[in-house]
């Protein structure tokens, strides 16, 4: 049986953020009941939500939620052994799948920044 489209979207967002240098630690990360897609070393540690929309024409909403990026964020630095930690930043990737080969990727860096 093959993969769903949900996993093949994972995977596709999981595939541009090596591709953009971006290297992936975990994948769904969770604590309690947070969770967070991916947890990856860019120049600083990122938290990377995504968020998939199928078909349409329009993104999909992209809804940065502070305080739980802030208990993830903690929680993580709390049981892992991160060296060299210059910063954090919360990232959202969404995707529009447009056809069975084709998508449209959307990456917003430091969402929670003032000059979002």
């Amino acid at each position: 049986m093959g993969k769903s489209i949900d996993e093949r979207s994972h995977e596709a967002i999981r595939a541009y953020l090596r591709h953009r240098g971006i290297e992936v630690l975990e994948e769904g990360w969770a604590h309690g009941s947070d969770s967070i897609d991916f947890i990856a070393m860019d120049d600083e540690l990122v938290f990377v939500d995504t968020t998939t929309k199928f078909g349409g024409y329009d993104m999909p909403q992209e809804e940065p939620d502070q305080e739980r990026f802030e208990r993830i964020a903690a929680a993580y630095l709390a049981e892992a052994e991160v060296e060299g930690l210059t910063g954090i930043r919360y990232d959202i990737v969404s995707l529009l799948v447009t056809g069975s080969e084709k998508a449209l990727l959307r990456h917003h860096k430091n969402v929670l920044s003032n000059g979002r």
